[in-house]
């Protein structure tokens, strides 16, 4: 019993240190308005400050609310009205790096130098890279980004596309395809509320081209999601092999042998099923993110113009949308549940 209570202490001890436990804690300071924390489980608490975020948590802000959010190292992250801002994490052991992802609204950020990896910026449309710096990230109701940077140096990549960014320059990216060219602004902060409702206005004037840049974000995430399958199942067939032979290897009571192949063959086996599946679940979440913040807007759009009556284009989009919608359910649900 006892030489099992130790293998199964040293499990924990292995799934637990396989993810990155070096995150950071995330602290609310300051809150307004209607502001909430949802848990990666999908329940809501008041984003009150005081409490603190977890990896797999969301702060989601109302028309009225604004939450501001400092890491241990002093970083700040300031969540603007009607926008959602996600704290996750990727990676193992010395690869373990936090991700700060904004899916809408405006969410602004001030990052100091952390131990270890620099954390990912993550969007509907591109993640980025960052190296001690200040920046804003503007998500769009149609899946578009726009990144500006104050301070610092930011990475910004999409579609194998890299564009670095200095203080005073921006770059657009719109989903499914690479960063446009950077530009440079200077004086007042950039007005997210005309931007995004000018991608709104585009996407009405032609909602099927709206939609299929989506579908191409979408079709890029389902590419890595399709060729991470065979890593997965070949990890989980590895590991159950292993598994049985660590069974065998228990019943012979040898304290040496055990501890052996526990270095040696299971915790190695179950870190690399762990980190795999890991992996696949971070993209599947941003499949779910575009399915939740930009699929599901541009259908509302839709929906409440056009209840019954529609013209050609309206009627293919909500066809294209219900076979986007079939793709998802089939790809993307079985691996959140």
């Amino acid at each position: 019993m006892m030489k099992r209570n130790f293998a199964l202490a040293a499990l924990a001890f292995v799934f637990c240190a396989s993810f990155p436990l070096a995150a950071q804690k995330a602290n609310v300071v300051y809150a307004e308005g209607g502001a909430s924390i949802k848990s990666a489980a999908g329940k809501l608490r008041a984003a009150d400050i005081g409490e603190t975020l977890s990896y797999g948590e969301s702060v989601i802000t109302g028309k009225d609310g604004m939450v501001e959010v400092v890491l241990e190292n002093g970083s700040d992250i300031r969540v603007s009205p009607n926008s959602v801002f996600a704290y996750s994490g990727i990676g193992s052991g010395s690869e373990a790096r936090s991700v700060l992802a904004t899916t809408a609204g405006k969410v602004s950020y001030k990052l100091n130098k952390a131990a270890g990896k620099s954390p990912l910026i993550q969007t509907n449309s591109m993640v980025a890279g960052v190296r001690g710096t200040e920046f804003t990230v503007y998500a769009g109701r149609d899946g578009s980004v726009l990144l500006a940077v104050t301070g610092g140096i930011v990475d910004v990549e999409a579609q194998g596309r890299t564009v670095s960014l200095e203080k005073n320059e921006a770059v657009e990216v719109e989903p499914g395809k690479a960063p446009g060219e950077k530009y440079v602004y200077l004086g007042r902060e950039l007005d997210f509320s005309n931007w995004n409702q000018g991608k709104r206005d585009d996407f009405l004037a032609d909602p099927v081209a709206g939609l299929a840049r989506v579908e191409a974000q979408l079709a890029s995430y389902q590419a890595t999601i399709q060729a991470l399958i065979p890593d997965f199942e070949k990890a989980k067939a590895d590991f159950a092999q292993i598994d049985a032979e660590y069974k065998t290897v228990l019943a012979t009571n040898d304290d040496a042998k055990i501890k052996q192949f526990q270095i040696e063959h299971f915790f190695p086996a179950q870190l690399n099923l762990i980190t795999i599946n890991q992996n696949y679940r971070y993209h599947v979440l941003n499949y779910l993110s575009v399915r939740r913040y930009v699929l599901s807007n541009m259908y509302m759009e839709m929906k409440s113009r056009y209840p019954i009556a529609r013209p050609a284009n309206v009627t293919e989009f909500f066809a294209r949308y219900e076979k986007d919608l079939a793709t998802y359910e089939d790809i993307a649900v079985p691996k959140l549940n």
